[in-house]
């Protein structure tokens, strides 16, 4: 059986620069292996093998002003959002215990704890589903 092709575009990878702004900017310590992701990919877009079946992981140099933009700390505090489905949701990281950063979906209309459905345990694992189709 033919196995389809998936659509998945990365990025050049961001400069330390700009990583190490983003880093000093940010009030909650990041995921290691988020950065790290930084560090080959600034960003990137297509299928994601688990639903809601499409991602988009901004890049490092818009990510604080979307957090601004869409008020993430004033609506989900302990929450950093990395990056959306391309629609109506996005993506972030729990921060709210130490140690932890589960990635979460959490609709933007309403952008509430409540909301929060766990994808990952950590960036890792939700990047392993990068660039599969569902049901893989």
């Amino acid at each position: 059986m033919a196995q389809k092709s998936v659509h998945f575009e990365k990025s050049v990878p961001a400069s330390e620069e700009t990583l190490r702004r983003l880093v000093e900017d940010t009030v909650f310590s990041l995921p290691s292996d988020y950065i790290a992701f930084l560090r080959q990919s600034n960003g990137c877009e297509g299928e994601l093998g688990i639903k809601p079946g499409w991602v988009q992981v901004w890049p490092a140099e818009k990510v604080l002003k979307y957090n601004e933009g869409y008020e993430t700390t004033e609506a989900v505090p302990g929450f950093f959002a990395f990056g959306s489905n391309g629609g109506g949701e996005m993506f972030c990281f729990d921060l709210r215990t130490a140690g932890k950063s589960r990635v979460v979906m959490i609709p933007f209309i309403p952008m509430e704890i409540k909301e929060a459905f766990q994808l990952a345990g950590d960036f890792r694992e939700f990047a392993n589903y990068f660039g599969k189709q569902q049901n893989e």
